[in-house]
């Protein structure tokens, strides 16, 4: 627990068995309606056994820190990132909605997202069986998810939080001042972050970037996790280690159900 604004912020921190002096450390960022605790087995098998040390956080809006009356706002969530931050190496990954959070360390932080959220006009979603245009901001995403956000904001009027916190949201050219290696992995019918969406704010990152679209996954990539988490931890040690800062690096892979990858892009097959 860390005081933070006149309230306080919680987290875990998972030590590895060996030395952890100039360890290098990752972040993990839940999803809205995630706790800290979500990641203790994920924490341990994938980040300590390789030598991390992790940090599971909740941040303002999350878990305990909302409980104790922390609710999230427009810029609190990357202060109190800020707040965890001390040594010189350190990365983070951010899981569904803190991804956007992550995305303002994006100076301070070597950066490992599994989603971005940052709405591109003219997008449509995709579902089997046809296409539905929907606008692509947090008012048309389903009840539960904006009634935990509104929760998590402290807002029980919907009209005041759209207008007042909603509108505000967008991350709209930031996603190209992004300093260090990027990871996407999405599936391919998330309907929280439409995969047309995904793609278009893949194409605003400039660093040297890597995307992996899961066959008939949706936001939660639950059939996929294991991999999903396994590959990623991978991805990060690869990253602190100095790879991936080949200028222009673009991988892509559309992962299918059977295990075998299509390589050289990410778009499915439809």
């Amino acid at each position: 627990m860390l005081d933070f604004e006149a309230k306080h912020i919680h987290a875990l921190l998972h030590l590895p068995a060996g030395p952890v002096r100039n360890a290098p450390a990752v972040i993990l960022g839940p999803g809205m309606d995630m706790i800290k605790e979500d990641y203790i087995y994920a924490a341990e098998r994938y980040y300590t056994s390789r030598g991390m040390v992790a940090l599971s956080i909740e941040g303002p809006g999350q878990g305990e820190s909302r409980a104790g009356g922390l609710a999230v706002d427009l810029a609190n969530y990357e202060r109190a990132i800020g707040s965890y931050i001390t040594p010189p190496r350190r990365t983070a990954r951010g899981r569904s909605a803190a991804d956007r959070h992550v995305r303002h360390q994006h100076e301070r932080l070597l950066g490992l997202t599994r989603r971005r959220h940052r709405p591109a006009p003219g997008c449509t979603r995709r579902l089997r069986g046809g296409d539905r245009r929907l606008p692509d901001d947090l008012r048309a995403r389903p009840a539960p998810f904006k009634n935990n956000y509104m929760y998590m904001a402290d807002y029980t009027d919907e009209a005041a939080f759209d207008r007042e916190l909603v509108a505000h949201m967008p991350l709209g050219d930031l996603i190209g001042e992004i300093t260090c290696p990027v990871l996407y992995g999405i599936g391919e019918f998330d309907e929280l972050t439409p995969l047309e969406q995904a793609l278009a704010s893949y194409e605003g990152v400039t660093v040297p970037k890597e995307m992996r679209v899961y066959e008939n996954e949706f936001h939660p990539l639950g059939g996929t996790a294991a991999e999903v988490f396994r590959f990623g931890a991978e991805w990060i040690e690869r990253a602190l280690n100095g790879e991936f800062t080949e200028p222009g690096r673009d991988v892509r892979h559309y992962v299918h159900r059977d295990g075998h990858t299509t390589d050289g892009t990410a778009n499915p097959i439809w």
